[in-house]
């Protein structure tokens, strides 16, 4: 003979707070890598030429070099004096396993005599190796190349 159970419907229940916990950490993780994505590159507007070509190579390490209008300089979202950046270009020409190359990113407003110091800090570190950052310019059909 069976036992007799109770017919009563069981209440099931979810345990909310984890699950809010969990949303929230996501969306914070998004957000911080969203931004973090995006520092650095916002302050910069690059120059047009109309003889910007692309260049990738893998055995090389690219370093960006960031001159805003003030003529400070940035890598990674960190600003450096010019001789902050020299010790910097230093430790890195140091430690590098590929060859290095500055790619200086100028701000359309930017003097000459900002990014002319930047090349020669580069060469100071012993990074030669360096090209500048333009904006492709469109032909004459309205497409880039």
């Amino acid at each position: 003979m069976k036992n007799p159970r109770s017919h009563r419907p069981r209440s099931i229940s979810y345990r909310m707070t984890a699950m809010i916990d969990m949303a929230f950490l996501l969306i914070t993780f998004f957000v911080m890598s969203i931004r973090f994505g995006q520092v650095g590159e916002e302050e910069i507007v690059l120059p047009n030429a109309d003889q910007a070509s692309e260049v990738t190579d893998e055995r090389v390490e690219l370093i960006t070099l960031n001159v805003t209008r003030g003529g400070l300089y940035t890598v990674n979202a960190v600003q450096h004096t010019p001789a902050a950046l020299l010790n910097y270009l230093q430790r890195r020409e140091g430690r590098a396993k590929r060859k290095l190359e500055v790619v200086i990113r100028g701000d359309r407003e930017t003097t000459f005599d900002a990014i002319q110091r930047a090349m020669r800090i580069s060469a100071e570190a012993g990074i030669p190796d360096l090209s500048l950052a333009a904006l492709q310019m469109p032909d004459e059909a309205g497409e880039q190349h």
